[in-house]
């Protein structure tokens, strides 16, 4: 990875002083997103940072997926954890999916797949933007030449989140409930960005104050990474995805 800047391998090697582990740079055109970090664990002899192959600087990409290995490696090993799904929640999705609406047969024959990838979808965005957020605003503080790719970064990610609102099966779609942290994220956008029109579109869904009231509890709870999990799972208890995962200790 030839063309990062200075600034941004330094990241990376903080991720790799503070693990012990190296990280191994993947071309991958297959990636829906511009770059992910796959953390060594469980003897895994590197951190993969998989990336898909563009003209376009990955800087930003790479600071933000790395903010998180940064995040979890600056605690002392015993405080580090792994989030986990339990395999509970289906159930409930199932529930919140068919609530109010009369279901035809070929509603009723789809809604477990759909509810299956509805869980996985939900508890990643949990995780995602609860943290997320704080290494956004990590980036902006500590690493403003980044700022320029963090604002196109920011706004392409924003973009891709709009499809979740029309995306159907049927007349199943996305609960309200399930879409708050990613319109706490819009907020959070215009918030950081200086902008109004991210989190328009989420006041006609119904989601926009569910997500005003995360965004507000991320504002309470403080921003140390020790914080996180307490982060995440205040998160999960406003929107009833309590008990849909567990933290587990991560082990290199």
């Amino acid at each position: 990875m030839k063309n990062l800047r200075p600034e941004t391998m330094e990241i990376l090697k903080r991720v790799e002083t503070l693990s012990g582990c190296p990280v191994e740079f993947k071309p991958d055109s297959s990636l829906s997103l511009r770059a992910t970090l796959q953390m060594a664990r469980e003897g895994a002899p590197a951190h993969v940072l998989r990336y898909r192959p563009s003209n376009d600087p990955i800087d930003y990409w790479v600071a933000y997926q790395a903010g998180y290995a940064l995040r979890l490696f600056d605690l002392p090993p015993n405080e580090r954890f792994n989030f986990t799904g339990t395999g509970e929640g289906a159930e409930q999705v199932e529930a919140l999916l068919a609530t109010g609406q009369p279901l035809s047969e070929a509603d009723k024959a789809v809604l477990p797949e759909f509810a299956k990838v509805t869980l996985q979808w939900a508890l990643l965005n949990l995780r995602s933007y609860a943290i997320g957020m704080r290494i956004d605003q990590w980036i902006a503080r500590e690493h403003p030449s980044l700022r320029e790719m963090q604002v196109a970064g920011v706004d392409s990610l924003q973009q891709e989140n709009l499809q979740l609102l029309s995306k159907r099966v049927g007349r199943l779609s996305v609960p309200v409930p399930l879409l708050a942290p990613v319109a706490a994220c819009a907020l959070f956008a215009d918030r950081l960005l200086g902008t109004s029109v991210y989190a328009i579109p989420y006041r006609a869904a119904g989601a926009l104050e569910p997500g005003t009231e995360l965004l507000r509890i991320s504002d309470t709870i403080g921003s140390d990474r020790r914080n996180d999990r307490e982060l995440v799972d205040a998160w999960a208890s406003s929107i009833g995805m309590t008990g849909w995962y567990t933290w587990t200790p991560y082990k290199l």
